[in-house]
């Protein structure tokens, strides 16, 4: 039941002559018993000391509601059982508050013969989307009955303005978000005045109800104009795209934050009943994809890490590599002798496969146990999809894996294994809560600092001279790695494609300084101008992450320094032939 704040003043006033009464009474006693009695001077100044420290404790209450901007702070001081705290980005913008919405009651007992009338014509004007019908019934009611509810505190302040005879208000506490669909995936929904459904509401459901109670926000690691930028470019694309969703994280690989995290389409959070419910997924957590290449950044990971793969190791790429009677081709054939830079930057299935095998299957699933891949992305979050994968591990699972098919995870499980890869050599969970900056950061160390330097290393020579050359941002050392997939449609590989790109940087620097991920996914991409008609992930995906980055830098404090390749040979590089066809 709501305690209203006069409720609360009148209890306080009720104590204080409770008090005032026993000391009166202490006196009597006193005195009936012939003992000395404190004189009369003494008895009025215990009781003004009483009464004026009761009355500072209620100013002080007044004081905090008064000083108290929010209607949900109001709530929490007066004892509203639905009463959240509110959520805020990591610097302290508003993302999330309570506030109250307004039925309107009509009573025509309040109202003479005339007034209904004028009353009836006056609600016709103000609410035109309100059914005739509707309006003739609480006139017609002979009681007090509720008209429409739902109504903001500005138009209930609207409507009061009228002076209409017969019109009450009652008030209902529930959340709102005052920037909408900005970050509707990451903040999530709650019930109508209730708990949190999805989403950080959910998730920091404990949290958000604990620190209402002292008027105390609770701050999100998401960053406002990250989530801003990265909603903005993938949106821009996704509709040029035609594409079904699209999906972009942002994480700060050191900390495991989620800076931002964005799934199109988007949606309202405060009119989630106009919207379906696959427009309110979350697709970053939810939807479990075969990411293809972006995962052989992970492979060649274990293959430097376990020592069967190095720099100076050579793939046979001169034919397909043949398993189970299954022949493994190259995209971007290359039909040589390769290297294992060129097994990365020209994305050679044949040289994967076999960098895989090397390795072996024992290997394999020990580094993909270690980095979370055989179970939901490790976060507060309580959408993240268990992941699929091979139950009987053969040669040709193995390879598939390792090009990125057979196994299909949500882009959070992939940010949290790769984002081992790049911090130094620790798996970190994933969190939606900001960093205090001085707590101990969980991890596990799953790969070797040497393993992380050269992987960065390698990401940045994809972007300088490889398939991610459009991700490029000038100054900013951007590292990454393209993934084209075939979708399984109906139990087999159709035509439309996930096209996707992991972008990291600044690449240099210590290795374990703040280091950011952007990963970027479209889910069938038909080909647009933005593409040039193109649908890989080298057009589609890896442009999305270069402008991102370039946007971003500075609100993360990545400085932009010269080098050699920042010129526009790197930002519009020609369109290779098997660029336009093939899958990386």
């Amino acid at each position: 039941m709501r305690v209203s704040l006069f409720e609360t003043t009148q209890s306080g006033f009720q104590w204080v002559a409770d008090r005032v009464w026993k000391v009166e009474h202490a006196f009597e006693r006193a005195n009936a018993a012939n003992k000395k009695a404190t004189s009369t001077r003494m008895r009025i100044f215990a009781v003004l000391c009483g009464l004026s420290f009761a009355y500072a404790i209620l100013m002080l209450f007044a004081a905090r509601a008064s000083l108290s901007g929010s209607p949900g702070n109001m709530a929490a001081l007066t004892g509203e059982p639905n009463a959240r705290a509110q959520l805020v980005d990591r610097n302290g913008q508003l993302l999330a508050t309570d506030v109250n919405d307004y039925s309107l009651f009509v009573d025509p007992t309040d109202m003479t013969a005339e007034d209904r009338g004028m009353v009836r014509q006056a609600l016709t004007q103000i609410f035109p989307s309100l059914p005739r019908e509707d309006i003739a019934k609480v006139f017609g009611g002979g009681k007090r009955m509720l008209l429409t509810n739902n109504l903001k505190a500005a138009e209930r302040e609207r409507i009061l303005n009228y002076g209409l005879p017969g019109i009450s208000f009652e008030a209902q506490l529930v959340r709102d978000y005052p920037l909408g669909e900005t970050g509707a995936a990451y903040i999530g929904m709650t019930q109508r005045g209730g708990d949190g459904l999805s989403g950080a509401e959910k998730a920091l459901q404990d949290d958000i109800k604990k620190t209402s109670v002292n008027n105390a926000p609770v701050a999100l690691a998401m960053d406002l104009r990250v989530q801003g930028a990265l909603e903005n470019e993938l949106r821009a694309v996704a509709m040029d795209q035609r594409a079904e969703d699209a999906i972009g994280i942002v994480t700060n690989v050191r900390t495991g934050e989620i800076l931002a995290m964005a799934s199109w389409p988007e949606f309202d959070l405060n009119k989630p009943g106009s919207y379906s419910e696959q427009a309110k997924r979350n697709h970053a957590a939810v939807d479990r994809y075969e990411l293809g290449s972006i995962f052989k950044a992970i492979s060649v990971g274990i293959g430097l890490d376990t020592g069967t793969a190095s720099m100076n190791s050579v793939y046979d790429a001169r034919q397909p590599l043949v398993i189970s009677g299954r022949k493994i081709h190259d995209d971007h054939a290359v039909n040589a002798m390769i290297g294992l830079e060129d097994v990365f930057i020209k994305s050679s299935n044949i040289g994967t496969g076999q960098l895989a095998l090397t390795a072996g299957a024992g290997n394999f699933t020990r580094y993909y146990e270690a980095l979370g891949l055989f179970r939901s992305a490790d976060t507060e979050l309580t959408e993240p999809a268990a992941p699929l994968y091979p139950k009987k591990w053969t040669d040709l699972s193995l390879v598939q894996t390792a090009f990125g098919q057979g196994m299909a995870i949500t882009p959070l499980s992939f940010a949290e294994a790769i984002g081992g890869l790049l911090n130094g050599g620790y798996r970190r969970p994933l969190t939606i809560k900001k960093y205090d900056g001085t707590s101990p950061i969980a991890g596990t160390r799953v790969f070797s600092a040497a393993t992380s330097r050269t992987m960065l290393d390698l990401m940045r020579s994809n972007v300088i001279k490889g398939t991610g050359s459009r991700a490029n941002a000038p100054g900013l050392r951007v590292g990454g790695k393209t993934g084209t997939a075939q979708k399984p449609e109906n139990g087999r590989y159709g035509s439309n494609r996930i096209s996707s790109f992991a972008a990291v940087f600044p690449t240099d620097g210590p290795l374990d300084g703040d280091r950011y991920l952007v990963l970027v996914i479209f889910d069938s991409p038909q080909g647009g101008p933005s593409s040039s008609g193109l649908r890989t992930g080298g057009f589609v995906a890896a442009p999305v992450a270069g402008r991102v980055i370039d946007r971003v830098a500075p609100f993360l404090g990545v400085q932009r320094k010269e080098d050699k390749f920042t010129s526009a040979q790197w930002d519009k590089a020609p369109v290779a032939p098997e660029d336009a066809t093939g899958d990386e």
